[in-house]
């Protein structure tokens, strides 16, 4: 059966910050929350099956909350960027913490649908320089980190057959 690699290297990080710079106290929901990002997988994962493929997902890259926090709160004054902190809980942490929840959905979905997920995760975190493998924004892939993601696809392609030749 051929196979179909699903990679949605969005997640529940995308919200309105600006909107949260001026109203940190307010209640702001991301842009996807879990509920449509577990929906739009299930339903990729449906439609691959639907055309007789095997679906494969692939985890999400890591990120750099610091990295991230500097790009989402550029060109806001430092109360804008300590308002976004308090909403963030004081921390920079949280953003890490919101991007491992998906990641983990992604992981539960798989299990659940009984579909292979590849791991790109776990051989970033090894990286004893990951941010080498970040753009300045701290969530895009640097070339150096689209090297090591086509590299771990390749390996596990290889090894296991996921793609059909």
């Amino acid at each position: 059966m051929d196979k179909t690699i699903i990679i949605q290297p969005e997640s529940g990080l995308q919200f309105d910050w600006q909107a949260i710079a001026v109203n940190p106290s307010g209640h702001h929901e991301p842009k996807i929350d879990l509920v449509a990002y577990k929906a739009l997988y299930t339903n990729q994962i449906a439609q691959a099956r639907a055309c007789g493929q095997e679906p494969v997902l692939v985890s999400l890259p890591i990120m750099d909350e610091n990295r991230y926090f500097a790009f989402i709160t550029r060109g806001m004054s430092m109360q804008e960027r300590r308002n976004v902190l308090y909403w963030l809980g004081g921390t920079t942490e949280r953003l890490r913490n919101i991007h491992a929840i998906y990641n983990l959905a992604l992981f539960r979905l798989a299990a659940t649908q009984c579909v292979h997920i590849i791991d790109i995760t776990s051989p970033m975190l090894e990286c004893a320089h990951y941010e080498q493998l970040l753009e300045a924004d701290g969530v895009t892939l640097s070339e150096a980190g689209q090297a090591l993601v086509d590299n771990e696809l390749s390996a596990l392609v290889s090894r296991f057959g996921l793609l059909a030749s």
